[in-house]
Order: structure tokens, then C-alpha cells, then sequence
């Protein structure tokens, strides 16, 4: 009697249809990939637009001072002093009026600016204002000042949707994309200015009370006087600082 082995008709079918699932399975995977790389490539192209240049711009911070000293070529030319806070709306709309002619002005070398921030709106707690100043002070704590002032210059033209969205890591991964040092994102993934920036916010607001009898922000203050008191509308401080 003889045996014989019976086959699946189907069998080399169904063979090519899994290498045809196979086929479409790796296609999908290729191009997901290429999506996703053409994605980060323009993410970094686009946040590599967004940076400022800070050339010509020296920035010294002694991390027991309160102040953040923005000096140009000259540095006997007048001095104003700068309050702000990363939650404060009147910040932000004083910054997208004068911070463009403040930097310019101070490449210049036709004025200087003594950076007092706050965090008075944290309210005494660790909150939006302390953690990115504290994001902010390990930039320039580690000489990546090109990242320090681009990532001021997102916080407040993104206040809105940036406010209270990022914690440590949130800072860390948003300084590392705009190509911080590594020591820059681990101080601030490890929130080691948390401390110094709460001190700091206190400490301005402070200082304020103490010269003018009361406190606020956003604030511009030359030997003592609102520049407004002395001439001029606060939004064009740089060129009334200038013309001092």
C-alpha cells in the first residue's frame, strides 16, 4: 500500500502572502523612519533659526551675586537696571518691544544692563519663574550664553503655552535642543540652581522695596528713577538709555 503525504494547496499562498505582509511591514517601518528623521531634522532647523547671537555681548555672574551684568564694548556707558519675571504677562509684551534693541544697543557699546531677575509670582514657591531662572543661571554659570538668552527670549514669547508646561527635565531637554553643554543640561536637570534662583528672586524684589518703597515687574530702573520719570515711554528704554 502506498502512502501518500497530502498538501495544503494553500501553502505557497499563504507563504507569499506573509513575505508580501513582510514586504508592506518593512515599507511602513522605512518610511515611519524617514518621517520621523525628516521631523527631528527640522525641529533642529527650525530651533536652530530661533537662536540669538549673543557675540559682543559679555555677561558676568558671580553665583553669590543677584546680578546678572550685561556689558558691551563700553564699559563706562550708562547702566540700567532690568526687573523681570518668566510669569509675568508685562514682561513678556516689555520684551517683545525692546529686547531686540536691547541686545543691538549692547553690542554697540552704547549701553549696559544690570539683569535683576524675580520670582515673585511663584509666590514663595519653587514654581514657573524659579525653575527657569534657575534653567537660565546654569546656562550662563557654563558660558553657553547664546542658549541662555535664546531660551529667555522663548519663555517670554511663548509665555502662554511655555508657562508652567516644563519641569527640570522639560528645561534640561529644551537646553539641550538649542545645543547646551552637557555639564549646562545635567545642572539643570538636577535643578542645582533651584536654590540661588529662589535667593536671587528674593533678594531683587527685595532690593527694590528697599530703594523705591514698593516693588513690581517689568522694571527699569537708572540711578534709582524709572527710566519713564526720567524721559520717555518704557517701552523704548534702550534708545532713552542711550541717549542719557
Amino acid at each position: 500500500m502506498t502512502t501518500r503525504k497530502v498538501e495544503n494547496p494553500n501553502k505557497k499562498g499563504n507563504a507569499a502572502f506573509i513575505w508580501a505582509v513582510l514586504a508592506v511591514l518593512a515599507i511602513a517601518l522605512l518610511v515611519i523612519g524617514l518621517i520621523v528623521y525628516n521631523g527631528r531634522e527640522n525641529r533642529n532647523a527650525a530651533m536652530q533659526e530661533e537662536m540669538i547671537d549673543a557675540t559682543g555681548i559679555n555677561v558676568a555672574w558671580n553665583e553669590d551675586e543677584d546680578i546678572i551684568h550685561l556689558t558691551g564694548s563700553n564699559k563706562d556707558a550708562k547702566t540700567a537696571e532690568l526687573f523681570e519675571d518668566f510669569s509675568c504677562s508685562h514682561c513678556a509684551d516689555l520684551h517683545a518691544v525692546s529686547d531686540e534693541a536691547m541686545l543691538d544697543k549692547l553690542k554697540a557699546g552704547e549701553i549696559n544692563v544690570d539683569l535683576r531677575p524675580m520670582t515673585a509670582l511663584d509666590n514663595g514657591q519653587i514654581g514657573h519663574s524659579t525653575e527657569a531662572l534657575a534653567a537660565e543661571l546654569a546656562l550662563f554659570a557654563h558660558g553657553d550664553v547664546n542658549q541662555a538668552f535664546t531660551l529667555r527670549d522663548y519663555l517670554f514669547t511663548n509665555q502662554q503655552s511655555a508657562y508652567n508646561k516644563y519641569d527640570n527635565d522639560g528645561f534640561a531637554d529644551l537646553a539641550r535642543d538649542y545645543g547646551a553643554s552637557d555639564d549646562a543640561v545635567r545642572d539643570i536637570r538636577d535643578g542645582k540652581y533651584i536654590d540661588t534662583a529662589k535667593r536671587m528672586g528674593d533678594a531683587n524684589r527685595a532690593y527694590q522695596e528697599d530703594k523705591t518703597g514698593e516693588a513690581w515687574t517689568p522694571r527699569v530702573l537708572v540711578d534709582g528713577k524709572d527710566i519713564e520719570d526720567i524721559q520717555g515711554d518704557r517701552n523704548d528704554w534702550p534708545q532713552t538709555l542711550s541717549e542719557l
